[in-house]
């Protein structure tokens, strides 16, 4: 009787544990405060619960593409950076004069990389000796930013 037992309750535990959650994750990380957090990085949310505060999503962060932004209204010019992805030489391209313009590159950690003034309507930014990887350029114009890029490293 007992085997029976201690066999049903070994099956039941199994199958318990096959409906369990199992992550194949590229990085994840644990913070801790007030509460406690821990993230895993690669997949998408399943639950997503949000409210006047802010929102949370089930035990996983969730994908997102950072695009190009405006940071100030000004339809005099036009910025534009090429080829995307590059392998060697960006270039920035500015249509239109309002002044000083000045750029930024970052990894996708938010390190500063290069940054330099943008002399005349098209500058060059070397690439070649970063690693291949996803890349920030951001373009400022008297000290506000008017575009960021994203740029493919290959």
């Amino acid at each position: 009787m007992k085997k029976k037992i201690f066999t049903t309750m070994a099956i039941a535990a199994a199958a318990v544990a096959s409906f369990g959650q199992s992550a194949i994750s590229t990085a994840g990380f644990e913070a801790s405060g007030d509460g406690t957090l821990s993230a895993t990085i690669g997949q998408t949310a399943f639950v997503a619960v949000a409210n006047e505060n802010g929102s949370i999503s089930q035990g996983v962060q969730q994908a997102y593409e950072i695009t190009t932004e405006t940071g100030i209204d000004i339809t005099e010019i036009q910025l534009s950076a090429f080829p995307n992805p590059t392998s060697d030489v960006l270039n920035l391209t500015i249509d239109g004069d309002f002044g000083k313009v000045t750029y930024a590159l970052f990894n996708n950690s938010s390190a500063l990389l290069a940054k330099g003034t943008a002399n005349g309507p098209k500058s060059q930014i070397q690439m070649g000796a970063y690693k291949p990887g996803v890349y920030f350029l951001e373009v400022k114009a008297e000290g506000k930013t008017v575009k960021r890029f994203k740029v493919v490293k290959n």
